[in-house]
Order: structure tokens, then C-alpha cells, then sequence
């Protein structure tokens, strides 16, 4: 086999083709919806705090939580970059590439689970 042979040759079962002309359906973002809990009540049992200043979306670290608005009615996990999880309607939100550095947040800098006297999250 000579060596240009071996370069043009198939890795792992696949070739190595161009993939930029794939084609394919581009991810369509949907927008934020406002809130229904951001002014509503805390269903939580457990007690929470979060911070007195909002951060970043992009700052967040996966699995942490944080509320949406400032009066921290809401609670919210992060999994992964771009979506998180509503812990008190369980819906799934999606974060745009657009606003992850400009969406604020306001991360939970205290969360006693042992308060709760049965677990809802």
C-alpha cells in the first residue's frame, strides 16, 4: 500500500469526507417566556437564599441553581450551557447563544434541605 493510500483510506470505518455540505435542520431557539413564578409564591419546603447581586448565565456551572428573578420565587437547576430545569413547574427551559452572557440570574448561596419535610426537588 503505498502512502497515499493509507491517508486516503477510511478511519475507523468512516471516511474522511467534507461535512461541510451536510445538510440538515439548524436548531431553532425558542424565546424566554416571562416567569409565571417569578412574583408568586415559593412552594419549596426546603429554605433558600440567593445572592443580593445577579450574575451571568455564562458564569453559572452546571448543576448549580439559581432563581430567574429577584425576589428568588423560583428555583432552577442548570444542565448544561445552553438549557436548565424548573425545579417548582419541571419544564425545561433553553438559553439562546445570543443572551448567555447578558441574561442575569441570581444564584442560591444557601439552600438548608434538611428544613423540608418532604423532598419536592
Amino acid at each position: 500500500m503505498s502512502e497515499q493510500e493509507t491517508i486516503d483510506r477510511t478511519i475507523n470505518g468512516r471516511s474522511q469526507g467534507n461535512y461541510s455540505n451536510r445538510k440538515g435542520r439548524k436548531k431553532e431557539w425558542k424565546d424566554l417566556t416571562v416567569d409565571p413564578l417569578s412574583e408568586g409564591s415559593d412552594s419549596h419546603q426546603a429554605e433558600y437564599v440567593t445572592g443580593k447581586a445577579p450574575m451571568t448565565w455564562a458564569l453559572l456551572e452546571v448543576g448549580q441553581l439559581f432563581s430567574r428573578s429577584k425576589s428568588g420565587k423560583n428555583l432552577h437547576c442548570k444542565l448544561n450551557h445552553g438549557r436548565a430545569i424548573c425545579l417548582d413547574t419541571r419544564q425545561a427551559i433553553e438559553v439562546k447563544p445570543s443572551i448567555r452572557n447578558s441574561l442575569q440570574v441570581w444564584v442560591v448561596t444557601n439552600f438548608n434541605s434538611t428544613s423540608a419535610s418532604k423532598p419536592d426537588y
